[in-house]
């Protein structure tokens, strides 16, 4: 945090566009006035812009830094994650392996999980693009009750198809 600001006698600029702790315009000012008012009030002065004009607070850095951290670790608390589950499979997967996956699915759906469903199709199985669709389908289509399609199947690579499910809010 303290590198990604200019204090004090670091500051190059020569006039500055002074502002107090308050927000209020103090007006422009040579770098050496607002030190020595920066100073006197026992505060320091921080650069927050340069450019066309240079804009500099008098402010307490220390506890500025601390508040900034402060509200960071806040916005980490309420931030919302998605957590993925990563579901594979290949377009000669038998029914029963497609089931195990399904159940897999409705518990990680239940759960809070999206799922990114995949289909690898390596070599000449790749050209039968009505198989990857049909796997595709059955899988939706066991799903139904309990997932929504957020984006449907299409093609990453050269071997990968894939799409993203998220749970049913609506049919619990």
């Amino acid at each position: 945090m303290k590198n990604k600001f200019v204090l004090n006698e670091d500051i190059r600029e020569k006039t500055l566009l002074v502002i107090d702790e308050n927000g209020n315009k103090l007006g422009e000012m040579s770098k050496q006035e607002a030190l020595e008012l920066a100073r006197q009030h026992s505060k320091d002065l921080v650069l927050f812009s340069s450019g066309d004009k240079p804009t500099a607070k008098i402010i307490d850095f220390g506890k500025f830094v601390y508040d900034q951290k402060k509200k960071s670790k806040e916005n980490k608390k309420t931030q919302v994650q998605t957590k993925n589950k990563e579901i594979k499979v290949k377009p000669q997967i038998g029914l029963h392996d497609l089931m195990v996956r399904v159940d897999n699915a409705k518990k990680w759906l239940e759960s809070g999980y999206r799922i990114r469903f995949v289909v690898l199709a390596y070599g000449r199985i790749g050209t039968k693009i009505d198989q990857i669709e049909e796997v595709y389908n059955k899988f939706i289509s066991l799903l139904e009750d309990k997932a929504v399609v957020q984006s449907p199947l299409k093609k990453v690579s050269n071997v990968q198809y894939e799409s993203f499910l998220i749970a049913n809010k609506g049919k619990k």
